[in-house]
């Protein structure tokens, strides 16, 4: 009897490693989908990991990456959820939460897991620069531009971190150095049209409407449906006393759905 059971538990042993191996290599597949952008594909990976190992914190942690990288930050939460149940020490898995939290506007709570994560890891640009963000959405703008001076600091070519500090700057009456991040923001990432945007605001509230005017001319060409860069540049054109281009925005104001204003009708007859 004695031999036959240990027989049996060596078998059983073998088996379990087995499946262990097993839920490794999904887990491996589906990081390798992961950075393929196979999301959908990875999460059916994870799913499968878990199926046989559902002990392994990283493997909810990175399923939750996928989902979310499919904009489903609700699912990606619950994976965060029982990633921290299962290890409550690693920075990154607060902080791929604070962000999903971020994106479904639960600011406050994406606050407290950015504060997490910079407890876990006090260098980490993003968690400041996202905690910077979710102070903006919460129009604590002093706030949001001391920790993206911390983040820009551990991250200086940021494009968003500029943006959002330029954005937070505008709030509180500090256009020039709004302009100096709008800059900034341009060089890291000339795509991002509200650096444009930004910096065509700082310009026109500084009185500096012809550059101003550039600016705005450059959000319409890079996106020719953007109503509120039409707005701004039919303001600086107003500034500028040049009725004909004022006008002409105006139209196309209307064009694309904004209500009628009683005083540029009157201004444009």
């Amino acid at each position: 009897m004695k031999k036959i059971l240990l027989g049996f538990i060596i078998m059983l042993s073998t088996l379990a490693y087995s499946q262990n191996e097993l839920a490794t290599s999904y887990a491996e597949k589906g990081r390798t989908l992961v950075m393929e952008k196979k999301y959908q594909e990875a999460v059916e990976s994870f799913d499968k990991a878990i199926a046989i190992n559902p002990k392994s914190a990283l493997v909810f942690h990175h399923r939750g990456l996928a989902k979310a990288n499919l904009k489903d930050d609700s699912g990606a939460i619950l994976d965060y959820n029982v990633s921290i149940k299962l290890d409550d020490t690693d920075f990154e898995v607060f902080y791929n939460r604070g962000v999903s939290k971020y994106y479904l506007k639960d600011i406050e709570s994406a606050i407290k897991d950015f504060d997490k994560s910079i407890s876990l890891k006090s260098d980490f640009a993003n968690s400041y620069l996202f905690r910077g963000y979710s102070y903006i959405e919460l129009q604590k703008y002093s706030e949001a531009v001391k920790d993206l001076d911390k983040g820009l600091q551990l991250n200086p070519k940021s494009g968003s971190g500029y943006i959002n500090r330029a954005i937070a700057h505008i709030m509180i009456g500090k256009n020039k150095e709004a302009l100096d991040d709008a800059d900034k923001s341009i060089l890291y990432n000339p795509d991002d049209i509200r650096g444009y945007n930004i910096r065509g605001q700082a310009k026109a509230i500084l009185e500096d409407y012809k550059s101003a005017l550039e600016d705005f001319t450059e959000v319409i060409n890079k996106k020719p449906d953007d109503a509120k860069a039409f707005f701004n540049r039919m303001a600086v054109r107003l500034n500028l006393e040049d009725k004909q281009g004022a006008c002409s925005d105006y139209k196309m104001l209307k064009n694309l759905g904004e209500k009628p204003n009683s005083e540029m009708e009157e201004y444009c007859k």
